[in-house]
């Protein structure tokens, strides 16, 4: 049976979700997250009952986890991209290569491309 607990973030922006919650199931791999967007109260659930430092770890995840940006956001979705957009990517990249070869210089990797990607848009 699933164990819920109540908390209320000491915090004043929204907390970056995908990261809050990857944050809280490194603490334990049930964990659950409830959530009203403009609030500080949170209801955490997990497969077992709360301990004391799970709570304090918790509640430390709640408070620390990293705001939420429209680039934190745009990075999550790149991470997240379905195949005909990654396919879209890698087709310009091979042709992208072609010239690069042409030119004398080394050629990128898919992953060196996601990468600069990534990287932009944390910069936007």
């Amino acid at each position: 049976m699933s164990a819920f607990q109540d908390f209320t973030a000491n915090r004043t922006t929204e907390a970056h979700q995908p990261t809050l919650l990857a944050q809280l199931r490194a603490l334990d791999a049930t964990a659950g997250v409830q959530h009203e967007v403009g609030t500080q109260a949170y209801r955490l659930k997990k497969a077992t009952a709360w301990t004391t430092p799970q709570r304090n770890a918790a509640q430390n995840v709640l408070d620390t986890a990293p705001e939420w940006t429209p680039q934190l956001q745009a990075q999550g979705e790149i991470d997240q991209w379905p195949i005909s957009t990654r396919a879209f990517a890698e087709t310009l990249l091979d042709e992208i290569n072609v010239l690069r070869a042409q030119l004398g210089l080394a050629t990128r990797t898919p992953a060196q491309v996601t990468t600069a990607i990534r990287n932009k848009a944390g910069t936007l």
